[in-house]
């Protein structure tokens, strides 16, 4: 019984804790894309707030945000997966493959989402199993699962025209609610839902702890393993049903989808203020950040400046941001 209650106390003070650490830094974050809306605003002559404009960005945040969600909870459990632009491409070739066999697209849907477990489980195991770096396994598999796909087109695109067929999956995937697409309310329903799970469920703080201080997490009574694996298999199903929403939007597959959001995402969650060793990050953060490199993006093309300093741009506003997350560390360790 009195295992129970210290196991409760310290759940409730790390989540008190990574509270406040992860609020100081969404605070920041949020300022910065509150700034970037303002200067693009007077750069672009309003043409940032235009309904078409919003329109792109809304699906570009969302489709890169779900994956940052995914990839939020693996790195603070202590883990990498640049896998999941091929996961997120095997998704989508699966369900465009077997919707042109004849199989109902929901139906369809559901295989590739199993898939995408399942690819994400194959990356936690190996990487559990055999203590190798995820950094490592993952870069095998990204090359791998993205071969296995060539093998399957043989660079060959697919068509996907379910939006004629299937109207409804259509809109229930990657339609329009007036001038909001459909993928920005499944990112908003899954922040809900991570963010309610980190912070409020016993998983969040196993997560948290895992990637916090593997050592300690381990004498806590808690299975580091299955928890990694948990969070491997949570992306895995998170980037299988990106490379759905996109593969729905614009109708068709084409082998080379997915390539480069590993990064991105990674990226996006650095920005949040997701910390690369473990332990600290959170999913508002990481969808904050999602908005900051979209917006940085598409803010640069509209105001005419082009899109060949966005790399540049971005990966300055990376070392500011990663600079500020260190100084923050530094004070809560004084």
């Amino acid at each position: 019984m009195d295992d129970k209650k210290s196991q409760k106390i310290i759940n409730v003070k790390n989540r008190n804790f990574f509270s406040r650490i992860g609020a100081a830094r969404e605070i920041i974050i949020f300022g910065l894309v509150v700034l970037l809306f303002v200067v693009f605003f007077f750069t672009t002559k309003g043409i940032v707030f235009s309904p078409d404009a919003l329109r792109i960005i809304f699906v570009a945040v969302s489709e890169l945000g779900i994956v940052a969600i995914g990839i939020t909870m693996l790195i603070i459990s202590g883990e990498f997966d640049l896998s999941v632009g091929s996961i997120s491409a095997m998704g989508a070739l699966l369900v465009s493959k077997l919707y042109g066999t004849g199989l109902n697209p929901f139906l369809a849907l559901a295989i590739a989402l199993i898939a995408g477990v399942v690819l994400g489980w194959f990356n936690g195991f190996v990487t559990v199993k055999f203590a190798l770096p995820s950094f490592i396994v993952t870069l095998a598999t990204m090359m791998g699962y993205r071969g296995l796909i060539y093998v399957i087109t043989e660079g060959t695109p697919i068509g996907f025209p379910v939006f004629e067929t299937h109207p409804i999956f259509y809109k229930i995937i990657a339609g329009e609610l007036r001038l909001f697409p459909i993928p920005l309310i499944w990112l908003i329903a899954l922040t809900i839902i991570f963010i309610l799970v980190l912070n409020y469920r016993r998983f969040g703080n196993h997560v948290l702890a895992v990637g916090g201080n593997r050592l300690t997490a381990r004498a806590m009574g808690i299975n580091t393993g299955k928890t990694k694996i948990y969070c491997f298999m949570i992306l895995g199903l998170l980037s299988s049903f990106v490379g759905i929403l996109r593969v729905t939007r614009v109708r068709s597959f084409h082998s080379l989808q997915g390539e480069g959001i590993a990064l991105m995402a990674i990226a996006a969650a650095v920005i949040g203020g997701t910390l690369l060793k473990g332990g600290v990050g959170t999913i508002l953060g990481a969808v904050l950040g999602t908005i900051v490199i979209v917006l940085l993006k598409y803010g640069l093309i509209m105001s005419g400046i082009g899109a060949y300093i966005y790399n540049l741009v971005l990966g300055g506003v990376i070392i500011v941001v990663v600079i500020l997350n260190n100084i923050i560390e530094q004070r809560r360790k004084i």
